[in-house]
């Protein structure tokens, strides 16, 4: 598959050295390697295979194996595949210089320089390890996604990450018995679309590994962008194990849990929570606020304040971001749409709309094409907001809270006449007040369960979504 030139890239965040020892020693790749193959099918260029070469070789001098048995075992049983030709040279010169240490040259290494998810060795291995190319759906070109999907039971459904498939390949090389160690983001028991990937783990995981808070890959290896990716893990599987349980280390804490598997959800937990009986979202709807799809159209800054004021005031409204409360700043926003006496939505058509909001209309008017081109729901008219979300709630009171939750939990009671356009908003369902969501929502329960099943995206932030408050327990 050829990867976009910014792809590539990001594929090429090698495993930091300090992280290599680890990979190799939770997957039990040290004592009695002589005649046990192993793969690291993305290495790059050979952060992990100088190690694995250098251990083969002191193990194997241990157990007084000659150099040439040596150097036959290395070529038998040491394999590797690297698709960037810069980066496969740099890797067989990389563990040339290891052997020359010990006395060996000229080994004939299966190191192959091929697309890693098409090529077929036909051989099965006692260890995979590596750090899969960490590549979004979104980045992928259309060929990249048709033929992983087609070619990937993990990948069949969804906005699958590029690790997902050489994951599956990775355990598919293992012979019965055979342990896999991959160093991926944390993400992958969490996010929605890996939850065929969690399906085809859960059997034969034995072993989680939670560098939590801790950011492996501070830059681009090239050196030439800073980029935080999200926590790293690196999980082990055992093929064939059929384990119950799998114990995972949380090495923030030092602390290790042992899980029974029958108890993971739709989202893997690991942590211990303490969790009440109530589950919030039968207390309180819990939705995503409301969706312009072109907020430039549509977000008055402040700076523009003074220009909104010829717009007909009637679809102009309040509004507020979680970001823009924290930093004070005061907007305003077009709201195409009006209440009946009873809180019902009143859709405005064309028509009304050109003839009772001309200054408006010549505003939006400016955005014509990006409005239109808007990956819209089905029947909106083009001066709406590309989504319906949230429009039947707005003229209703309101809590606010942000996606990313850093530190603590901060939550804003909002009234009927303000218009959330980022975030997640919460409205109750019963006769209780949003004074109590405030409550629940910026306690210390509610935090420890946010850090349990949030997606962390840097130091001590976490990406929540709107089910994962419904599911919260109080």
């Amino acid at each position: 598959m050829k990867l976009s030139d910014d792809c590539k890239k990001k594929c090429q965040i090698f495993t930091p050295k300090t992280n290599v020892k680890e990979l190799l020693d939770w997957v039990g790749y040290s004592e009695n390697l002589y005649g046990k193959k192993i793969i690291e099918p993305s290495c790059g260029q050979g952060n992990i295979l100088v190690d694995v070469v250098e251990r083969y070789i002191l193990d194997s001098l241990k157990n007084n194996y000659s150099k040439n048995e040596i150097k036959n075992g290395l070529s038998q049983d040491i394999y590797g595949i690297e698709y960037d030709k810069k980066h496969y040279d740099k890797c067989i010169n990389n563990i040339n210089n290891v052997i020359k240490k010990y006395g060996i040259d000229n080994v004939d290494w299966n190191i192959y320089c091929e697309d890693s998810l098409k090529l077929d060795l036909n051989i099965k291995f006692d260890y995979v390890v590596g750090n899969p190319p960490y590549i979004s759906y979104k980045m992928l070109d259309e060929e990249t996604r048709n033929y992983v999907r087609k070619n990937f039971d993990t990948c069949s459904q969804g906005k699958f990450d590029y690790c997902y498939p050489f994951i599956e390949k990775g355990v598919k090389f293992l012979k019965k018995g055979g342990k896999i160690a991959f160093l991926v983001p944390g993400s992958i028991f969490k996010n929605v679309f890996s939850s065929n990937l969690r399906n085809f783990l859960k059997q034969d995981i034995i072993d989680i590994y939670d560098y939590a808070t801790r950011k492996l890959f501070d830059e681009y290896a090239t050196g030439e962008k800073k980029k935080i990716l999200t926590s790293s893990i690196v999980f082990v599987l055992r093929k064939g194990s059929n384990s119950s349980v799998l114990n995972y280390h949380n090495l923030d804490s030092n602390k290790k849990n042992e899980i029974n598997k029958s108890n993971l959800g739709t989202k893997w937990i690991f942590n211990e929570t303490c969790l009440g009986e109530k589950r919030f979202g039968d207390y309180f709807k819990v939705s995503n606020s409301i969706a312009t799809l072109y907020n430039k159209a549509y977000v008055i800054k402040e700076n523009d304040i003074l220009f909104q004021n010829k717009f007909e005031k009637a679809i102009i409204k309040d509004a507020v971001s979680p970001k823009s409360i924290e930093l004070k700043n005061n907007e305003k926003i077009i709201f195409p749409y009006l209440y009946d006496s009873n809180g019902n939505l009143i859709k405005i058509n064309k028509e009304e709309f050109s003839q009772n909001f001309p200054c408006v209309k010549r505003h939006l008017k400016k955005f014509a094409k990006n409005l239109e081109n808007r990956k819209s729901d089905k029947n909106i008219q083009w001066f709406e907001y590309g989504r319906s979300q949230a429009l039947n709630d707005m003229n209703k009171p309101k809590l606010l809270l942000s996606i990313i939750v850093t530190g603590k939990v901060k939550t804003y009671i909002l009234s009927e006449d303000i218009i959330p356009y980022s975030g997640i908003y919460i409205i109750p369902k019963r006769n209780i007040t949003l004074d109590i969501a405030k409550k629940i929502l910026e306690s210390d329960n509610f935090l420890d369960y946010i850090k349990s099943v949030g997606i962390n995206v840097s130091g001590d932030s976490y990406r929540i979504t709107s089910k994962d408050i419904s599911n919260y327990y109080f």
